[in-house]
């Protein structure tokens, strides 16, 4: 008995071509159409987007054993089979995309009918993944904008208290002349008054939606501010024994690394929140370590820690605002604030991390120009 010839591709457009094609490729969602057999007669735009498979390598083939064969396709045959042996009808199906490089969630309709006499069917992918993440945007904002009205009445109250800071850190210096160590804590406290002053600033030009200052106007030592930036977690890191840490901070700052562009206050604010996000991660004895080097026309600082890492699904959250993993001692926007002085500052950050290998956070700047000014 001799096999069945495969129904050419010119045929198999003929079995879908009572369907308005051209309608099918606007629409918002995957559409599929597939004979009795399962064999794909049609594929959308959109369905091309959601499964990473372009039209031509589909057409023709079976989506149950050539395109798509896994254990929940197989089950999903089942309904299919139900669906045009009863005809009428639509039977829901979801499941997920197992592919750990782009898991999806999609909900499937699959509506039976005829074209010319032949059975066919029409298989519609929502993609929930996409739907879910939209709903999320949507929660963040409304939150954001709620968080800005509250920390609007907070910035006002909060610069008043640093006012009386501020002024009684500066009268404190001058009584402690002959003390240096005591002096330099009072100036430790003036410069985080004033850096707090800043963040205030940008607070309240927030919510109130006026334009943020340029960074580009001024010129920061790199190397200079990252040693202010790790005085000012020293006193938080021996504070850590409480919980049973202890930690080592190490330096190891490039000679050769040059001044780049930004607002002190706002790029020292990116390395103390690093410097206490690694020393948070740390439990028991463990190092925190920043370096500098120059690289190509730009500065890179690594801050990295020897604590206990994060797996790919916080790692793909990590700088969203709102999302944290300190519980009711976080705020979410510690990462979210420095990503996003880092990138109006013409640079970028990035993180490295596995569970129980620690992490590496990397910021690149643009350098302003190669002279020395650093040291050990």
């Amino acid at each position: 008995m001799s096999e069945p010839v495969p129904p050419t591709r010119q045929q198999q457009q003929q079995g879908a071509a009572e369907i308005d094609l051209a309608t099918l490729d606007l629409l918002p969602y995957g559409i599929i159409v597939v004979d009795a057999q399962g064999v794909i007669l049609y594929y959308n735009r959109r369905e091309e987007e959601i499964a990473g498979r372009s039209r031509d390598d589909v057409l023709g083939r079976n989506f149950f054993t050539e395109v798509a064969p896994c254990t929940q396709v197989d089950e999903f045959r089942e309904r299919f089979a139900e669906a045009v042996r009863d005809g009428g009808g639509t039977r829901p199906f979801r499941f997920r995309f197992a592919d750990p490089r782009r898991p999806r969630e999609v909900e499937i309709t699959v509506s039976p009918f005829e074209s010319g006499g032949a059975p066919l069917c029409l298989i519609a992918v929502s993609d929930l993944t996409e739907e879910s993440l939209v709903r999320e945007r949507i929660l963040n904002s409304e939150r954001l904008r709620e968080a800005g009205e509250v920390a609007a009445g907070v910035a006002h109250n909060f610069n008043n208290l640093l006012t009386v800071i501020s002024a009684n850190a500066e009268l404190l210096s001058l009584d402690l002349d002959g003390d240096a160590a005591a002096r330099a804590r009072a100036e430790k406290i003036i410069k985080a008054s004033e850096d707090a002053a800043a963040i205030v600033r940008r607070i309240l030009q927030s919510a109130r939606r006026q334009p943020a200052e340029t960074l580009g106007s001024g010129e920061v030592d790199l190397n200079g501010l990252l040693r202010d930036s790790i005085a000012f977690t020293e006193d938080y890191a021996s504070a850590a024994a409480v919980r049973g840490a202890e930690i080592v901070l190490e330096t190891e700052l490039g000679a050769e690394v040059g001044p780049v562009r930004g607002a002190a206050s706002e790029v020292r604010e990116v390395f103390v929140n690093l410097l206490r996000n690694a020393v948070d991660a740390v439990e028991g004895a463990g190092r925190v370590r920043v370096t500098s080097r120059a690289e190509g026309g730009r500065s890179v600082v690594e801050v990295s820690d020897t604590g206990r890492g994060m797996g790919e699904e916080v790692l793909a959250k990590l700088f969203s605002p709102l999302f944290t993993t300190k519980g009711a001692g976080g705020t979410g926007m510690g990462l979210a604030t420095c990503r996003e002085i880092v990138r109006r500052c013409g640079g970028d950050i990035a993180v490295e991390s596995r569970p129980g290998r620690g992490a590496t956070f990397s910021v690149t700047l643009p350098a302003i120009a190669a002279r020395g000014g650093g040291g050990r």
